[in-house]
Formats: structure tokens, sequence, C-alpha cells
């Protein structure tokens, strides 16, 4: 997610009145600016540093990766928006076991990888090369952002199992919506930014706002997906995973979590308990059962 520092918002708010054009050009800067990678926290750099690292090279942009054992299920981690795959330490101290390998990544622009920023589209082309390289995964763990790269990577081709969908976000729409919201930006400034996204940033990719979506092929009834959404989310609606969980016409489970906001439901040990129950599951048999929401 893109956010835009107090000041910002004040000039652009301002510029949205009296230069559209200009407002619009300016919150395309910021929305592509990913600032400062964050650093790894201290209570994640034990899990960071006994990781095996490895580079995956992306178009000519290194991009760091993270493996944690050996075994041979295999669990992909899929960070945020302005995040990095050590925000997943409570994750992967939970799902560790001799039988597991655990795959993370930082995407471009994030963490320790290189660039200074990234796409949807650059996400999910990471997740689709470690799936090829992995021969898929048994499960996938996304939280925010990386919930929308995720299901994006799988409908076109990455293999995996089961999802798992953490604070998620559902459309780009949203995306949009938040940002120019947070930045002030209105009228015909919103819709110049829009367009600067569409001609700029995805030149050669047709209506982005119904590609970009959190949703796996309609015909998929299989693949077992858990959403989890806290009830006062600051940063993501929690309407977003309600539409995940809505659109996907398999088994699917709803977790909604009180109070834990949009980072710390990462480390909650009553949703870490659920994904791992979640990952060491047996196959599901198809079956669409009613949505019930589960409270944590």
């Amino acid at each position: 997610m893109a956010f835009a520092p107090r000041a910002a918002r004040t000039t652009l708010k301002a510029l949205s009145v009296v230069a559209p054009p200009l407002a619009a050009e300016l919150g395309f800067r910021l929305w592509r600016h990913l600032g400062t990678p964050e650093s790894v926290r201290a209570h994640d750099a034990d899990v960071h540093a006994r990781a095996e690292r490895g580079i995956l090279d992306l178009a000519g942009t290194p991009v760091t990766t993270y493996t944690w054992g050996d075994g041979p299920e295999v669990v992909l981690l899929v960070h945020g928006w302005r995040s990095r795959a050590s925000r997943f330490s409570a994750v992967v101290r939970e799902l560790e076991s001799p039988g597991r390998t655990i795959v993370a990544f930082d995407a471009p622009g994030n963490g320790d990888s290189a660039g200074n920023r990234v796409t949807v589209l650059e996400y999910a082309q990471v997740i689709a090369r470690l799936s090829a390289r992995y021969g898929g995964f048994d499960t996938i763990v996304a939280h925010s952002f990386g919930v929308l790269a995720t299901f994006l990577a799988v409908r076109e081709g990455a293999l995996a199992g089961r999802i798992v969908s953490i604070s998620g976000v559902h459309d780009v729409d949203e995306i949009m919506d938040e940002f120019t919201r947070l930045a002030g930006l209105t009228g015909r400034a919103r819709t110049g930014l829009r367009s600067r996204i569409e001609r700029r940033t995805f030149p050669q990719v047709p209506d982005i706002w119904r590609r970009f979506v959190a949703e796996l092929d309609p015909a998929d009834t299989r693949t077992p997906v858990l959403v989890v959404h806290d009830s006062r989310d600051p940063v993501v609606d929690p309407r977003q995973s309600e539409l995940i969980a809505e659109a996907h016409n398999g088994p699917t489970r709803v977790i909604s979590t009180d109070g834990l906001g949009h980072v710390r439901i990462l480390s909650d040990a009553a949703v870490l308990g659920e994904i791992a129950r979640f990952a060491d599951a047996p196959s599901a048999d198809g079956r669409r059962e009613p949505l019930v929401v589960d409270r944590l």
C-alpha cells in the first residue's frame, strides 16, 4: 500500500483544486515511491539470520530469497507493500518442521532486494519463478498487497495447494481509492492519476482494474483458502477480505479478529495456530461449504 506524508497530502489537496494535472503528476510520483527499505526488527533478527539466502534475477534486478529447512513440503511466504520477508518471523517459527521447506523473498525495492519500485506484476513474476523452481507450493501464506499478487500469480499459472490470505487486498481499485483518499486527490486529479498508472506503469496491460484482483479461476472449486482479517484494520478495509472470500468457489474459511490491526495479526498466537492447522490439514474434497466467519 502507498501512503502520503501529511505535508504531501496538504499540497496535493490544494493542487487538486487549482492545478489538477500537476496534482495528478505529483501523486503519480508519490504512488511509485517506496521510500527507504524497512530494516529487520530486533525480534525478527534470529529467524532472518538463520535463513539460507539466495538471489533470483528478475529481468536484471537481483531479488533476495530466503529458505528455512529442506523438507519435501514447500510453503511460500509473500509480504506486503513496503515490507520484507522478515516480518513473517513468527509464521516461520510456527510452521517450521523437518518435513517442510519454507521459502520467502523481498520484493524489488523492499528489504534486501535491489531496485526502488515494484508492481503487482513483478511480485507475481517472482512467485511464478519460485513456483517453477520448487515444482509448486503446498501452501502460500500472503499478507496485504502480497495477497493480491499471490492470487494473480496462481490464477495465471503458479501452483499452490492452498492459500492463506491475511489482511488481504482484493483489487487495485481498493489501493487506488485508499491512496487518493490519504493523498487528498480529488476530481480531475484522481482521474489523471488513474490514467497515468494505466499509461506509464502498465502500457501493455489491458484493463488492469479487472485483471489485478485477488480471485482464482471461477472453475477452481478445489483450492482451499483461509481468509484472516482484523475488524479494525486501519490500512486495508476488512470488506476487501469479504470480497476475496465471496469470489472463491472452492473451500473457504474466514476468520475475523478484533484489535490486532494490520501487522500484529502476523504474530498473534491464535492466528498462528489456525494457519498451522490449515497448512497441516488433509486435502479438501472440493465441496463449497456455506461461508462462516469465525471470530478469534
